[in-house]
């Protein structure tokens, strides 16, 4: 509790007077400087006496926040006491923000009331909520209380998606020799997945009469056909490639390029460089959790920065892909582009059927096969349907 500037004010008013009545002995003017004394003593009283017992809950809409879109966080406060809570003033702190300040009418006791604010996401990352203060004064605002209400929480704002078209139907299928290399084929063209129980309508040969045994239960194999087919989205991380804004636009591409590679018939694959990590994702799951990894993803600061001359590992990881893997998809995301990567590209359509690349940064490069530019001034989105539309990326039928 603390007392306000009216209250110092009314404060040294009320000794002012006092100590001219006493000089000129006016009653009347003791009585005034008795009555400043009395309201500040009351205020005293009234704030010390105030027990607020509220429930808080904090929630963002929407529940998955991207990076420049609107969201907001809605605080719903419950008062479960039976008296009404004095004028509140809500304090909500925000990283990066001056935070959200409402002021909220008296809640009636045992009632709830719902108060929401905008929250910045221009950027994607860890955004901290709170801690959040209810601050209250008496009626005349001589003093004032604050009492922090819940700490602070983090919220994860996610690069944003594109809304590319998706490559379903256009993914190249991959050699039959590289699936063996995944995972072994069962005769019929199934691969044994899981057990679950019987519902009415299951074919009996395919009831697992060993788990039925061991469960008193009829359990029934569900099978998974092998993928055929493969997205391998492959995100350059070398920070002499990027401005600031440029690998945020990197990390949306590539995870749009992910979104609209995902298919669960066929493989997905993300592979980062600076060091290289592959990673396959095999669940819309696993996608989400690649989704969230993007949110805190930043550029490589051990091997470049934009004024290293060490050279990047893009080069050197495409080639390694291709010596991995046959047919499929392959999409590279890039800032500045490499001069040896139109070539590189070139030599990569000889063992994939479908090649793109997406640069983020403005770059004077032509004849890059399969280039979307994603530099701030040209639409992603035209380009990747103008790439995707190309003969290039037409599915070879056998």
């Amino acid at each position: 509790m603390r007392p306000t500037r009216a209250c110092l004010a009314l404060g040294t008013a009320g000794l002012a007077i006092t100590a001219v009545g006493r000089a000129f002995g006016t009653l009347e003017l003791y009585l005034l400087g008795a009555m400043a004394g009395v309201s500040i003593i009351g205020a005293v009283v009234y704030t010390a006496s105030v027990q607020l017992d509220l429930e808080i809950g904090r929630r963002a809409a929407p529940a998955k926040l991207r990076a420049g879109q609107p969201a907001r966080i809605d605080l719903e406060l419950a008062n479960r006491s039976r008296r009404t809570t004095p004028v509140l003033r809500v304090t909500d702190h925000v990283s990066g923000s001056s935070g959200a300040r409402v002021s909220l009418a008296g809640i009636p006791g045992r009632k709830q009331t719902v108060v929401a604010y905008q929250l910045p996401t221009r950027t994607r990352g860890l955004l901290e909520v709170g801690p959040l203060d209810l601050s209250f004064a008496d009626p005349l605002a001589l003093t004032t209380s604050t009492v922090r209400a819940t700490g602070a929480s983090q919220l994860l704002v996610h690069a944003p998606v594109i809304p590319f078209d998706s490559l379903r139907g256009r993914v190249g299928q991959e050699q039959v020799g590289e699936l063996r290399n995944d995972r072994s084929l069962r005769s019929g063209g199934d691969e044994f997945f899981a057990l679950r129980p019987y519902v009415v309508g299951d074919e009996l040969r395919r009831v697992n009469w060993r788990a039925t045994a061991r469960t008193d239960e009829l359990m029934v194999r569900t099978d998974e056909r092998p993928r055929t087919a493969r997205t391998t989205v492959v995100l350059d991380r070398a920070a002499a490639a990027y401005s600031s804004e440029g690998f945020e636009r990197a990390a949306s591409a590539s995870l749009s390029a992910l979104v609209a590679g995902w298919n669960p018939e066929d493989a997905l694959r993300l592979v980062t460089t600076e060091p290289t990590i592959i990673t396959d994702i095999h669940s819309w799951h696993e996608l989400d959790l690649v989704d969230d990894r993007f949110a805190t993803l930043r550029w490589s600061v051990d091997t470049a920065s934009p004024d290293s001359s060490e050279p990047s590992t893009l080069i050197p990881t495409l080639r390694d892909l291709s010596t991995r893997t046959r047919g499929g998809t392959l999409i590279v995301v890039t800032g500045a582009p490499e001069p040896e990567l139109a070539a590189a590209v070139a030599r990569l359509g000889r063992r994939y059927r479908r090649v793109a690349v997406i640069t983020c940064e403005p770059t004077p490069l032509t004849g890059i096969p399969g280039h979307i530019r994603h530099d701030g001034i040209a639409d992603p989105v035209i380009e990747w349907r103008a790439v995707l539309n190309s003969p290039s990326f037409h599915p070879v039928t056998t």
